[in-house]
C-alpha cells in the first residue's frame, strides 16, 4: 500500500478504501474566513437601500435595478472566471477579487450620484464573483471523504458574512456616516494576507499546458453529465429566485411595515445566520443520507418557513425567517458539491453553475417583482416566491439518488 498525500499537505498513513480521513479543519477555516469577507461586503447594499433611496430620491423600482446589477454581475461573470481559474489556478484571483470588490462596494458610502453608484456596484459584484470560483475549487479539492462537509463549511462562511454584513454596514453608518464604509477594505487586506499565507497551493488543471483545450474538455464533461446536471441547475435556479429576492429586499419589507433600519438589518441577519447553520447541517446530512435527500428536506422546510412568514405578524415573522433561512440555504453547499461530482475535473466551473449561472438567471426576477411591488407593495408581491420553491421541489424529485462520479 502506498503513502498518500493529504489535501492540506503532508502525508497520510496507508489507507484502505473507505478508511477514515481527518477533516482539513485549518484549510476549511481559512476558506470560511475568505468567503465571510467577500459576502459580507456584498450584503452592504440591501440594508442601506432605504438611505440610498432617500439620498438620491429614487423609486423602489430604480433601487431594484441596483440589486439586480449587483446580483447579476456577482453571479453572471462566474462561469467565465471559473474557466480562467480552472486553467490558471496559481494566479492571485482571490486577492484581486477580495480587495477590488471591497473598494467598489464600500464606495456606495461616498459616491455622489446614482449614476456613479450604478457603475461601481456591478464592477464590485463582478470582482466579488471573481473570488468565488477560486475559493470553491480549493474547497472541493480539500477532502474526498469530507467533500460535502468541506464545501458546506466554505459556503457557510459566506452565509455568516452575509448575515453580519448588514449589521456591520448599519453600525458604521450610524456611528461615523456612510462615507466611512471604506474602512472595510482594510479587513479584506488582512484576510488576503492570512489566506494566501496559510492555504495549500491550488491543484493544477488536468488540461495544464494544453492552451485552451480545457474548454473542449469542459464541453465533453458537460455532455457526459447530461440531463441530471441540467435538472440540478433547474433546482438551484428556482431556489435562487427566492434567495436573491429575500436577501435583497427583506430589510426594505420591514421598513415598509413600520419598523426601523436596525430591525430591517436584524431580519436580514437572522435569515442569513440561520442560513449559515443550515448550510453546515445540509453538508452533514448529505454525507450521511445523500445529496438528493438533503436538497429535498431543505426546500420543504424553506417552503414551510416562507408561507408562514407571509401570513404572520412582523414580530412572529422573525422566528419564521429563521426557519426559512435554515431550509433555504441547507441545499446550497450540497448543490455545489453535487455539481462538482458531475464535473470532477472542473471544480471551479461546476461551482459557478450553482452560484453563478443559477443566481444570475434568478436575479432577473428582481426587476419585475420590484416593479410590481411599486403598485401593490413588496409583501404582497412576494407571494410569487412560494411558487418558485414548488418548482424547485418538483425538479428535485428527478435528481439521481447516487452521486455520478
Amino acid at each position: 500500500m502506498s503513502q498518500e498525500k493529504t489535501p492540506g499537505g503532508g502525508s497520510a498513513a496507508p489507507q484502505t478504501p473507505g478508511a477514515s480521513e481527518p477533516a482539513p479543519w485549518l484549510s476549511m477555516g481559512l476558506l470560511f474566513t475568505a468567503h465571510f469577507a467577500v459576502d459580507s461586503q456584498v450584503s452592504f447594499l440591501s440594508p442601506l437601500l432605504p438611505l440610498i433611496r432617500e439620498k438620491f430620491d429614487i423609486t423602489l423600482g430604480t433601487a431594484g435595478v441596483l440589486v439586480y446589477l449587483l446580483m447579476m454581475c456577482n453571479a453572471g461573470g462566474q462561469p467565465v472566471t471559473a474557466v480562467l481559474v480552472d486553467r490558471w489556478p496559481r494566479l492571485p484571483w482571490l486577492a484581486i477579487g477580495l480587495i477590488g470588490s471591497a473598494f467598489c462596494l464600500t464606495a456606495v458610502g461616498w459616491l455622489p450620484s446614482y449614476t456613479a453608484l450604478a457603475v461601481a456596484i456591478p464592477v464590485g459584484g463582478f470582482l466579488a464573483g471573481l473570488a468565488h470560483p477560486d475559493m470553491s475549487s480549493r474547497a472541493g479539492a480539500l477532502s474526498e471523504r469530507h467533500h460535502s462537509l468541506s464545501v458546506s463549511v466554505f459556503v457557510s462562511g459566506g452565509r455568516l458574512g452575509a448575515a453580519l454584513g448588514p449589521l456591520v454596514a448599519i453600525f458604521i453608518v450610524k456611528w461615523w456616516g456612510m462615507e466611512w464604509l471604506w474602512l472595510y477594505v482594510l479587513v479584506n487586506v488582512g484576510v488576503v494576507a492570512a489566506v494566501m499565507r496559510g492555504l495549500p497551493k491550488p491543484t493544477l488543471s488536468a488540461e495544464k499546458g494544453k492552451g485552451f483545450a480545457i474548454i473542449h474538455g469542459l464541453g465533453r464533461a458537460i455532455r457526459k453529465a447530461g440531463a441530471p446536471l441540467m435538472i440540478l441547475i433547474g433546482v438551484t435556479t428556482f431556489r435562487a429566485v427566492c434567495t436573491v429576492n429575500m436577501q435583497g429586499f427583506l430589510p426594505t419589507i420591514y421598513v415598509e411595515r413600520g419598523m426601523g433600519l436596525w430591525q430591517g438589518g436584524i431580519s436580514s441577519s437572522i435569515l442569513l445566520f440561520f442560513g449559515m447553520v443550515g448550510v453546515v447541517f445540509g453538508g452533514a446530512v448529505a454525507d450521511r443520507f445523500g445529496k438528493k435527500n438533503a436538497i429535498l428536506y431543505g426546500i420543504i422546510l424553506a417552503l414551510i418557513g416562507l408561507i408562514g412568514f407571509l401570513t404572520a405578524a412582523p414580530t412572529l415573522g422573525l422566528f419564521l425567517v429563521a426557519i426559512l433561512g435554515f431550509g433555504l440555504y441547507m441545499p446550497m453547499g450540497v448543490s455545489m458539491a453535487y455539481a462538482q461530482d458531475f464535473l470532477p475535473g472542473y471544480r471551479a466551473f461546476a461551482s459557478s453553475l450553482t452560484l453563478g449561472v443559477s443566481w444570475g438567471a434568478a436575479s432577473f426576477s428582481v426587476l419585475p417583482i420590484s416593479k410590481v411591488a411599486e403598485e401593490i407593495g413588496l409583501f404582497q408581491a412576494f407571494w410569487v416566491l412560494p411558487v418558485s420553491l414548488l418548482v424547485a421541489l418538483f425538479f428535485s424529485f428527478f435528481l439521481p439518488k447516487g452521486e455520478k462520479k
